[in-house]
């Protein structure tokens, strides 16, 4: 189901940008205070500012995860609709068609039942095709943000062989959790 694969989609991209551990930081703050803290299993290795480049493209990534976080509220809203049109649908198919060692019993009104069932939430995506679409690429722009940010922090990781980090920005402290796989 569409549905599935976007949802799928905007988590992943959502849960790999939260694990960079994006502040609500302004952006009109002094950048020189932006500071990266690079680990290995878990362990402090260093801590940097972040030079210019590196942090435009993260001050990008939080931008476009902020945008991504209001597409996916029309997504989140109609969530639990496609989940009950969904169990509904399998209750009915399970009740509608019946299997034993001689026979096989279909019951007519249950699959008239579960192809209105069907329709409705055909009806229900649809509505909601213009939000999946903009999701969809909004998902592809962050995409292309958090390899920005990825090619920009790479050097850094490379360097001492680090395995994870965290970014600060300006007045944030140190958490103790290890964040950003790269």
């Amino acid at each position: 189901m569409n549905l599935v694969r976007i949802s799928v989609s905007a988590l992943l991209i959502t849960a790999t940008t939260a694990c960079i551990g994006l502040s609500n930081a302004s952006t009109t703050n002094n950048q020189g205070d932006y500071r990266v803290i690079t680990f290995k299993d878990c362990k402090k290795v260093s801590e940097s500012p972040l030079n210019n480049e590196q942090i435009a493209a993260y001050l990008e990534l939080e931008r476009e995860q902020v945008k991504l976080e209001a597409l996916e509220q029309p997504i989140n809203d109609i969530e639990l609709q496609v989940t009950e049109y969904s169990e509904q649908i399998e209750a009915i198919t399970e009740e509608a068609v019946v299997e034993d060692e001689n026979h096989l019993r279909i019951n007519k009104s249950l699959l008239k039942e579960q192809d209105k069932l069907a329709k409705e939430l055909n009806k229900l995506m649809a509505a909601h095709d213009a939000d999946f679409k903009a999701l969809e690429q909004q998902a592809k722009l962050i995409e292309h943000a958090a390899k920005q940010f990825d090619k920009t922090m790479k050097p850094l990781m490379e360097q001492g062989e680090s395995t994870h980090l965290q970014i600060l920005a300006p007045g944030e402290e140190e958490k103790l959790e290890c964040f950003y796989t790269i």
